[in-house]
């Protein structure tokens, strides 16, 4: 998987996160001031208890599983089968549908410019759902490393042109994803604050309104039209061959004849980007494309039935499940501790589909959204510990596989939510890595 590292370039800096720009980002890497040191193990020959680490006040209402990988076990179980909003956690169950339905190091996403025949003066473009296409020019860089050009569209436009004909209308095809632009399970700030955009099919820079992350002028907000301002710059970048054209939404016919295209880098690039900077326009497109290959609509509605039918063929229950959004941004999300560790478990089996997930993770202290955690005594655990992390206003979460230090592998799920008279806050994060460096350090002996 090292060739998905230089997708990320630098879009964990430029925020192409769960929460995007705000001053406090939705994966927030930093971990407050230094955590507790992990308990000592009780006294009694064979067992290492959590209870300290997990009755920790900044983690409000606690919610966790853990299962040893190798025997299948299940060493924790603290309100397991019950449900809670998800936050970013979510994610890995989109990235299990699309290694499940997509062959992930090939598919890639094509934007396309069509001729019709009978028509010399209309061309469409065609978007093939690649949020990364990106308006950048010259050495600018974008949020999505390698990302395909408007630019490049253009120029090969103009280079494949042989008629003297102008061309007086283009028309902006977006139809490879169906229903609602934007999920009414979304508040929306989210996208004015950068969070997320409307999910079309045809758009630049998962529309940010300046997607160079080089500039100073760099500007995650969303625009209310990403179909219309990708036109308005194609139709700009064709110069005086299109100078007098008529922009218009419409679908390209059956016999639109293809004369140039741009594909995205491989889902592998995509889905290692969307879990390490936990973007979530990046991960709503993953769940379209995942659910047209499984002969599904392209839409929001989409999203939970393809989930469950592949957990079903994991043999994992989804009972609990319900997943408004693919990315975990809604509030009214909800999954089960026990539903994410199984998941992760099956992830942690190098025989799996899901294998390639592991590497997706982020990995406490060196990567993704968790470079910056797991400071002071919890240092130990650097290196040992991956995991999905997530945030949404009052819930907390973190996800994944450990390696443990006497060598057993965990699979684990924990959420933090203010209930209970107890309300969660920045220190939860570290105390959630002092949980997980508590289950480093027990291994297999862990118990509650």
């Amino acid at each position: 998987m090292n060739k998905t590292k230089s997708f990320l370039g630098a879009a964990v800096v430029a925020g192409s996160l769960l929460f995007g720009l705000s001053a406090t980002p939705a994966f927030a890497v930093g971990s407050p001031s230094p955590s507790p040191s992990p308990t000592k193990s009780p006294a009694a020959p064979g067992v290492c208890s959590a209870k300290t680490a997990i009755s920790n006040p900044a983690l409000g209402r606690f919610y966790g599983y853990v299962i040893d990988v190798a025997t299948g076990k299940t060493l924790l179980d603290v309100r397991g089968a019950e449900q809670t909003p998800s936050a970013s956690v979510l994610k890995v169950l989109t990235a299990a549908t699309a290694l499940t339905k997509l062959p992930v190091e090939t598919y890639r996403a094509k934007t396309s410019v069509l001729t019709i025949p009978g028509q010399p003066s209309t061309i469409v473009l065609r978007g093939g759902g690649d949020f990364s296409l990106s308006q950048l020019t010259k050495d600018s860089r974008s949020a999505y490393t390698a990302a395909p050009r408007l630019e490049t569209l253009a120029t090969n436009v103009l280079n494949k042109w042989s008629s003297d004909t102008e061309i007086t209308k283009i028309i902006l095809d977006s139809s490879f994803f169906t229903g609602p632009n934007y999920n009414p399970f979304w508040k929306a700030s989210d996208r004015t604050n950068g969070y997320i955009s409307n999910i079309t099919a045809l758009q630049l820079d998962s529309d940010r309104t300046n997607g160079d992350i080089t500039s100073l002028a760099y500007d995650g907000y969303r625009s209310t039209d990403p179909v219309g301002k990708t036109g308005a710059l194609f139709k700009k970048a064709l110069k005086a061959l299109a100078a007098n054209a008529t922009v218009v939404v419409g679908t390209a016919p059956k016999s639109a004849v293809e004369l140039t295209s741009v594909s995205s880098q491989p889902m592998d690039f995509w889905l290692h980007h969307a879990m390490m900077a936990s973007d979530n326009t990046e991960t709503e497109f993953i769940a379209r494309h995942a659910a047209i290959a499984a002969g599904l609509p392209g839409s929001f509605d989409s999203v939970e039935p393809l989930t469950k039918k592949v957990l079903e063929s994991l043999s994992i229950d989804s009972t609990g499940l319900v997943m408004k959004d693919a990315s975990g941004l809604a509030q009214a999300n909800r999954v089960t501790p026990q539903i994410i560790a199984h998941l992760m478990a099956s992830a942690a089996d190098p025989t799996s589909t899901l294998a390639p997930l592991e590497t997706y993770l982020p990995v406490a202290g060196k990567s993704g959204t968790l470079a910056g955690r797991f400071n002071g005594v919890n240092a130990v655990a650097k290196n040992s510990v991956k995991g999905k992390s997530g945030f949404i206003p009052g819930l907390y979460s973190l996800a994944g596989i450990i390696d443990a230090k006497d060598g057993t592998r965990l699979a684990y799920a924990m959420f933090a939510r203010s209930a209970d008279g107890k309300q969660v806050g920045w220190a939860t994060r570290g105390a959630l890595d002092t949980v997980a460096t508590r289950f480093f350090v027990c291994g297999a002996k862990l118990t509650k």
